[in-house]
């Protein structure tokens, strides 16, 4: 029992010292800032947030080959629960989204669209907060908590204000959040970067 314990612990150091590189944050800011100006009206915006999707794995493994893995090495965790965390994930969503649809259409007096656009920033709160949760588990790193706290209260923040068109409080929400998580993202990149110099490799005599 002992062994396992101490195996859960190297994962989770290896997958905190891993997500310290700040490229977590940086992609998140990213997606705010192209959904946020998706919301502008212009739409021009719109066919890059499938592209996202689509360049992920590339975007990541591209940074992280320049800045991360030159510094603390590359080792290949085994994730054998991926399709569970999936589902998970999925189902997170689901529940909440249905919950929260419902919420509003109860709560909304006859005005659902308006209601729906005036919740969405406290909606997207609580929908960061799984994949948050989800990290706070394999890594252990208490910023996490932080994460949850400012998109959560942030949200809700944003929900309660008064805007005189009903798409600025969703626009100017994902637009704070994404300034947040960059400014978080290039703060942690400064910081690793900074205490894990480019290992230098051997040279044969």
């Amino acid at each position: 029992m002992s062994d396992k314990i101490d195996l859960k612990k190297m994962e989770q150091k290896a997958n905190r010292l891993l997500s310290q590189d700040g490229l977590t944050e940086l992609l998140l800011g990213a997606i705010f800032f192209v959904s946020s100006a998706s919301m502008s009206g212009r739409g021009s915006f719109v066919p890059f947030l499938p592209l996202y999707i689509i360049f992920m794995k590339k975007i990541v493994e591209s940074f992280r080959k320049r800045f991360t893995y030159p510094r603390i090495g590359y080792v290949k965790i085994p994730d054998e629960e991926s399709e569970d965390v999936g589902r998970g994930i999925l189902t997170f969503v689901g529940v909440v989204m249905v919950v929260f649809v419902l919420g509003i259409y109860f709560g909304s007096g006859g005005d659902l669209f308006n209601s729906l656009y005036k919740w969405l920033p406290f909606g997207i709160g609580v929908f960061l907060f799984g994949p948050f949760q989800y990290l706070y588990s394999k890594t252990g790193d208490k910023v996490n908590w932080l994460y949850i706290a400012v998109s959560i209260l942030g949200g809700l923040g944003f929900s309660l204000l008064k805007f005189t068109e009903v798409k600025e409080g969703p626009q100017m929400f994902m637009l704070a959040i994404s300034g947040f998580f960059v400014l978080a993202g290039l703060t942690r990149l400064y910081i690793f970067t900074s205490k894990n110099p480019v290992l230098e490799v051997p040279q044969d005599e």
